[in-house]
């Protein structure tokens, strides 16, 4: 179970990297990494993201996931989190990656640039 899990988060953190617009909060060692990802669409708020992917099917989690002092720390205050596990397949990541892109062209233009 524990090698479907390191190969589904390695595709997930493959994938979600290619979304430009998309800013992820991971440990750069992948050993050390667990079943989460957490993440932001840049210039949007999680609540919002969180809601979209809602409505295409796609569960995340927003908020400051009980880690106040890190949100701080990175200088953010809040984030969506995605969580894996060895039941979840290559196809549940590709929804996420596409409910992603529809919720950036949803935001894209209220975007500011600064």
């Amino acid at each position: 179970m524990q090698s479907i899990e390191k190969e589904i988060l390695g595709y997930a953190r493959e994938r979600l990297s290619k979304l430009d617009y998309l800013e992820l909060y991971l440990t750069p060692n992948e050993e050390n990494h667990s079943g989460v990802i957490s993440f932001n669409i840049k210039g949007v708020h999680p609540h919002d993201v969180a809601s979209i992917l809602d409505s295409k099917g796609v569960c995340v989690r927003s908020g400051n996931h009980c880690a106040q002092p890190l949100m701080r720390y990175l200088g953010i205050d809040s984030t969506c989190r995605a969580s894996f596990y060895f039941y979840n397949t290559k196809e549940d990541i590709d929804n996420l990656a596409e409910a992603l892109e529809e919720a950036y062209q949803l935001f894209k233009k209220y975007i500011s640039e600064n």
